[in-house]
């Protein structure tokens, strides 16, 4: 028997918190975009667990020690879930899969579905968004990932697939329909009641591209839809060939994402210059807003300092093209958040496809802050260069671009060491 990943979870405290967070870009549900876009606008909060997790540095894991990753529904946890949804706007039915409130009278949670990635056994690296870098004929295992998909039916038919995360820290489950139509042919499968566990390749299937079945007891993971051919739970591999489909998959996810990025890097390819309007402004002001307790972090000696926040010139965010060598713009800008001329912390923007903006974030740096503050040059800020890991700060002096590095991995300083443009692709291209 191959090894997969055992992981003991116990849990020693178990707090339910429940919100639902409306969205504007709601109103738009019907335009084009991708889940991944919708699902950062339109999040429904359905469960808040915290709990302990210990995982066991064995790993072994066999098709009987599999079943400790179940989850029991409780009653408790099915009446949150079934509230939830009975709250959802009526405009939002359509994205949810929902045909009617009707629906929505006599709902049943279905047996959860563990949610496993890969992990190279020797490194333990996870591979699940990266497979590819994963060199032929290394060990792997499977790992489990502390969520859960829940099958949520209506009257004994099938509606959606919900989540359930077990983590060390707070954070908000969605509630999700996941791939179209994966639930319907998910409930006409003839070895659903043999479903062990589910694997991920692709971000956006929310972790459905191969079931795990334990088929007259041998471990399989078929696969749950198969783009070349439009059919479900066809395809079956054992432990030893499924790193094959999953290669082939993840190469034409990379192929989709990069057909995509190129679309929309030529949509923002002249557009790198941001204007403040008064409602970009105010977003962002209202965004950067945070509690007490983060104060130290962002650079806030008080609240006081809040009620004067200014933003400062939007700097755009670029990538490197090595073979054409040159810079890309990403559509996103990062602006410096200041409270009576003193520097805090940095907010960011994004535009989106269809053209509007959206807050991206808050990022905060102590030595950021220092740096920018006391830099002879800061007035010559022109862009921000992010690669992988890396971060430069892109000044124009004296004609030349000067990228100087966030942080040097092999120094340990923060905004040191100064690069030319050659001199970074040189080195990318090593």
């Amino acid at each position: 028997m191959k090894k997969i990943t055992k992981y003991k979870l116990q849990v020693t405290k178990i707090a339910f918190c429940v919100a639902l967070r409306a969205s504007s870009s709601l109103l738009g549900i019907a335009r084009k975009r991708s889940l991944l876009s919708l699902l950062s606008s339109v999040l429904l909060s359905a469960f808040c667990i915290i709990a302990n997790a210990q995982t066991d540095k064995a790993r072994i894991l066999d098709s009987a020690t599999i079943q400790k990753n179940e989850l029991k529904i409780t009653p408790e946890m099915e009446e949150i879930v079934v509230a939830k949804i009975k709250s959802l706007p009526e405009s939002a039915y359509s994205y949810y899969g929902i045909k009617n409130k009707e629906q929505l009278d006599n709902l049943q949670l279905g047996k959860p579905i563990p949610w496993y990635d890969i992990v190279n056994e020797e490194f333990e690296i996870v591979y699940t968004f990266n497979v590819s870098r994963m060199a032929d004929g290394k060990p792997f295992s499977l790992r489990f990932t502390n969520v859960w998909n829940v099958p949520i039916m209506s009257d004994s038919t099938p509606l959606l697939f919900g989540q359930v995360r077990f983590s060390d820290f707070r954070g908000d489950q969605y509630i999700d329909r996941g791939i179209e139509n994966t639930i319907e042919h998910f409930h006409n499968y003839e070895h659903k009641d043999s479903v062990i566990g589910s694997l991920g390749v692709n971000p956006s299937s929310r972790g459905m591209d191969f079931l795990i079945i334990n088929k007259e007891n041998t471990i399989l993971f078929v696969q749950v839809y198969d783009e070349a051919t439009g059919e479900y739970f066809k395809n079956e591999y054992s432990f030893s060939e499924i790193m094959n489909p999953i290669k082939e998959l993840d190469l034409h996810r990379k192929a989709k994402q990069r057909a995509k990025q190129s679309r929309y890097y030529d949509f923002v390819a002249d557009k790198s210059e941001l204007i403040l309007t008064p409602e970009i402004t105010e977003m962002l002001i209202t965004q950067s807003y945070t509690p007490d307790e983060k104060f130290v972090g962002y650079g806030i000696k008080n609240r006081a300092q809040l009620e004067n926040l200014h933003l400062g010139k939007p700097i755009p965010q670029y990538t490197v093209d090595i073979y054409n060598e040159n810079l890309i713009f990403t559509g996103k800008w990062h602006i410096l958040v200041m409270s009576d001329g003193e520097h805090l912390f940095r907010t960011s923007v994004q535009l989106e496809d269809d053209g509007q903006y959206r807050w991206a974030g808050s990022g905060s740096s102590a030595e950021f802050a220092a740096f920018i503050q006391n830099y002879e040059y800061k007035d010559l800020l022109i862009g921000f260069l992010h690669i992988s890991r890396n971060g430069f700060l892109i000044f124009r002096r004296d004609n030349k671009d000067i990228f100087v590095k966030e942080y040097d991995w092999k120094t340990g300083e923060y905004y040191k060491t100064e690069y030319s443009l050659s001199e970074i692709i040189n080195h990318l291209k090593k």
